[in-house]
C-alpha cells in the first residue's frame, strides 16, 4: 500500500470521526457549554434523585430501641417504634418526588439555555469590539494626516489653532479607544480559547456568520409566537408544580392523627413471670409485651404554621408564572420591533454607502489637482464612520436575532444548532 493510499484513508477516517462536530470557533464555544461545572453538577443531582430508593409505603420512620436497667442484661427491654404516614401521604410523596425530578431536569435545561445565551451575546460583543478597534485603527491615519495638513497651514490666513487642537484631541481619543478595545478583544480571545480547550492560534472573526439578508428572509417568512412550553415558562411552571406537591405533602402530614406505634418486649417482666410459674403461682407471660400508640392533636401543632407558609409560597409561584408569561410576551414584541428598526437602519446605511459611492468619489478627487486635502480627508472619515455604523447595526441585528430565538424557546431546542452560522452548524458532539 503506497503513501498516497494511506494518506487518503487517514483523511477519510478523520472526516468520519469529525463529521457533524462543530468546526467553527463559535460552534465549539457553544458546544462545550454542556461541560460547564454548574450544568454537570445539576446532572449529578438528577442522577442521585433518580437512583434514590423509595421508602416503605406506609411507614415514615422506624427505629429499634434497647433499654437496660442497672446493667441487668437479662432484663432488657426491646422496642420497635413505627411512625405511620398520614392519610394520602404516600401518594403525595411519590408525586412530590416525580415533580422534584421534573423540576431538576427543567432547571438543568434552563441553566444550559442561559449559558448558551450568554455565550452567544459574549461572542457578538467581542466581534463588535474587534470591529470598533479596526475602525479606530482606520480613523487614526485620517486624524494624523489632518494634523499634518493643518500644521502646514500655520503661516496661512486659513489657519485656525482651535481646529488643530481639536484634531489632536480626536487623535488621542482614537488611540486610547483602539488600545482599550484591542485589550478587551485579546482578553476575550484568551478566555474563549481556554473554554474551547486548546491553544490554536487566531482570533474570532465574522467568517461563516449568517448575513442580514438571510435573517431578513427568515424574519419575513416566520410567524413568531410565544411558545407556551419554552424553557422560561416551563421552568417556573415546574417550580410551581414542585412547590404545589411539597405543599400537598405537608398538608397530608398535618392530617396525621396517629404519630407512632410502639411494640416492646420486656425480658425482665418475662423472666419474672417464668419465676412465678416455677413457684406454682399465677403468672401471665403476656405482661412482657407492651404496645403504645401516640395520638397527635393537630389543633395544637405548630406544623399548621409551616403548612400555611407553604401555601403562601405555592400561591406566590403561581402569580410569578402568570407574570413571567406577560413579561415574555412583551419582550418578544419589543425584540421584533427592534429587529425591524435595526434592519431598516442597516439597509439605509448600505444605500447611503452605495448612492454616495464615497470610495469612487475619493479615487476621483485623488486624481484631480488643486483639490482641498481636508475635503479628501473628510470623505475618508465619512466613509469609515458609515462603515463602522453599518457594522454596529449588523451586530445589533445578530444580538437581537438571538434574543428572539431565546424568547421563542428555540435556543435550547434539540438537536441544538448554532443559529449564527450561515450553514446552521450542528452543536451535538
Amino acid at each position: 500500500m503506497n503513501k498516497t493510499t494511506l494518506s487518503l484513508i487517514a483523511v477519510i477516517v478523520c472526516a468520519a470521526f469529525t463529521d457533524g462536530a462543530p468546526k467553527s470557533l463559535l460552534g465549539r464555544f457553544l458546544s462545550v457549554a454542556s461541560n460547564d461545572s454548574v450544568v454537570v453538577s445539576q446532572q449529578g443531582h438528577i442522577d442521585i434523585l433518580k437512583n434514590t430508593r423509595a421508602s416503605m409505603p406506609f411507614i415514615g420512620d422506624a427505629e429499634i430501641r434497647v433499654r437496660n436497667r442497672a446493667f441487668d442484661f437479662g432484663g432488657q427491654r426491646y422496642s420497635l417504634k413505627l411512625e405511620p404516614r398520614g392519610v394520602g401521604e404516600t401518594k403525595a410523596l411519590r408525586a412530590y418526588k416525580r415533580a422534584q425530578i421534573d423540576y431538576e431536569e427543567t432547571l438543568h435545561r434552563y441553566t444550559l439555555n442561559e449559558l448558551l445565551l450568554l455565550r452567544y451575546v459574549f461572542f457578538i460583543d467581542v466581534l463588535e469590539r474587534k470591529s470598533l478597534a479596526d475602525g479606530y485603527g482606520d480613523l487614526i491615519p485620517v486624524y494624523e494626516d489632518r494634523i499634518k495638513v493643518l500644521e502646514q497651514l500655520q503661516n496661512s490666513t486659513d489657519f485656525n489653532l482651535s481646529d488643530l487642537i481639536k484634531e489632536e484631541k480626536n487623535l488621542a481619543k482614537m488611540i486610547s479607544e483602539k488600545i482599550e478595545e484591542s485589550q478587551e478583544v485579546s482578553t476575550a480571545n484568551r478566555y474563549i480559547w481556554s473554554i474551547v480547550g486548546d491553544s490554536l492560534s487566531g482570533g474570532i472573526d465574522t467568517v461563516g456568520l449568517i448575513s442580514v439578508d438571510d435573517i431578513k428572509k427568515e424574519f419575513e417568512k416566520a410567524v413568531y409566537t410565544l411558545d407556551e412550553d419554552n424553557i422560561y415558562l416551563k421552568n417556573i411552571r415546574e417550580e410551581f408544580r414542585f412547590t404545589e406537591k411539597r405543599y400537598d405533602v405537608e398538608r397530608t402530614q398535618n392530617r396525621k392523627l396517629i404519630s407512632f406505634f410502639e411494640f416492646s418486649f420486656d425480658f425482665g417482666s418475662y423472666n419474672d413471670e417464668i419465676m412465678q410459674e416455677h413457684r406454682n403461682k399465677a403468672s401471665d407471660r403476656n405482661k412482657a409485651v407492651i404496645m403504645e400508640v401516640g395520638i397527635k392533636l393537630p389543633f395544637v401543632s405548630g406544623d399548621r404554621e409551616d403548612v400555611a407558609r407553604r401555601q403562601i409560597d405555592f400561591l406566590h409561584d403561581r402569580e410569578e408564572s402568570m407574570k413571567l408569561r406577560e413579561e415574555l410576551a412583551a419582550k418578544m414584541k419589543k425584540d421584533i420591533a427592534d429587529m425591524k428598526a435595526y434592519i431598516a437602519r442597516y439597509e439605509m446605511l448600505t444605500a447611503r454607502e452605495t448612492e454616495a459611492d464615497a470610495e469612487a468619489s475619493l479615487k476621483k478627487y485623488n486624481q484631480m489637482s488643486g483639490v482641498d486635502p481636508l475635503a479628501l480627508l473628510e470623505i475618508r472619515e465619512a466613509l469609515i464612520k458609515n462603515r463602522m455604523e453599518k457594522e454596529k447595526m449588523y451586530f445589533s441585528i445578530l444580538r437581537n436575532y438571538i434574543y428572539i430565538k431565546d424568547v421563542t424557546g428555540e435556543l435550547i431546542n434539540e438537536p441544538r444548532t448554532n443559529y449564527l452560522s450561515a450553514q446552521r452548524e450542528a452543536l451535538e458532539q
